[in-house]
């Protein structure tokens, strides 16, 4: 019989997770270590949720091979440098979005008409856009299915974010952000079509507002940062309902996450975000009363 994962929940690994996160050094945060105390304390199906989370630096070496860049391997994804080395003969370990993008940007599929036509949902041809957006479009498309709810939420949140703070730069500098946008519906249309300040969309979408205001913030640091605290809240925002399932744990994993990037962007800054947002996590995990008693 299949176990519901919302079903698992994980009381005290939950209310542990502050005193967890503060046993590192500051300077010397290591997420690959809380990623493997997290593997440890929760069941298998849900840790394959957690690795779909942390994509985002499987995405960046597969990306960097494909592409060809001379950049450090991220050992924060799931799959181990040495799949690189016979990439096609390691193709299948791969997830099925990056397999299919491999493939038809190596010239290499052979599908069948329907099949094509399935890809051109996420390989537009109406817009010529370079591997790096198709690439992300394809990641994004692949995410839809997922059962998941905060996944599915978070990724939808991620790309509206995205898409948004790319036509907001756009803007500013002028360009046209057609070509950058990452998917093809109706509100990337408003977006790259709309001469509002606010792409006539304020009302629609509620952290658009306090979007628009940190992109005024001329210190770039600090422009980074509140980017960083809009995610952190809507990483709360969207597990308000949750208390000790795998969902808290994965909003917990995004804050993580920011952490780490502070913790190499400045030491001075990093330092303090770090004690700010442990302070925020020590609240936020707080176990309510009566299991206190």
């Amino acid at each position: 019989m299949k176990i519901n994962s919302m079903a698992r929940e994980y009381y005290y690994l939950i209310a542990g997770l502050p005193d967890l996160f503060i046993e590192q050094e500051q300077k010397d945060f290591n997420l690959l270590k809380l990623k493997a105390e997290i593997k440890e304390n929760i069941h298998p199906d849900d840790y394959k949720l957690v690795e779909k989370l942390f994509l985002e630096y499987d995405n960046e070496n597969f990306q960097n091979f494909l592409f060809e860049r001379k950049s450090e391997f991220n050992l924060l994804g799931k799959f181990p440098q040495s799949l690189y080395s016979e990439f096609e003969d390691n193709l299948k370990e791969f997830p099925e979005y990056m397999q299919r993008f491999y493939l038809t940007y190596k010239g290499k599929n052979n599908e069948s008409d329907d099949e094509a036509q399935e890809d051109d949902l996420y390989y537009s041809d109406k817009i010529e856009k370079i591997p790096e957006v198709k690439f992300q479009e394809a990641f994004y498309e692949s995410l839809k299915s997922s059962e998941n709810r905060f996944l599915k939420q978070w990724y939808s949140f991620l790309l509206l974010f995205n898409n948004l703070l790319t036509a907001i730069n756009s803007r500013k500098s002028g360009a046209d952000s057609t070509s950058q946008m990452v998917g093809d519906d109706e509100i990337i249309e408003i977006i790259t079509r709309s001469q509002a300040a606010d792409f006539g969309l304020k009302r629609e979408i509620d952290f658009l507002e306090p979007l628009l205001q940190i992109t005024e913030q001329t210190d770039i640091i600090e422009r980074e940062r509140r980017l960083d605290m809009l995610k952190w809240d809507m990483a709360d925002e969207i597990t308000t309902f949750d208390y000790f399932n795998i969902n808290k744990i994965l909003a917990f994993l995004v804050k993580a996450t920011i952490v780490y990037r502070w913790s190499k962007l400045d030491s001075a800054i990093g330092a303090k975000m770090f004690e700010k947002l442990v302070a925020d996590i020590r609240k936020t995990y707080e176990l309510p009363k009566e299991f206190n008693q």
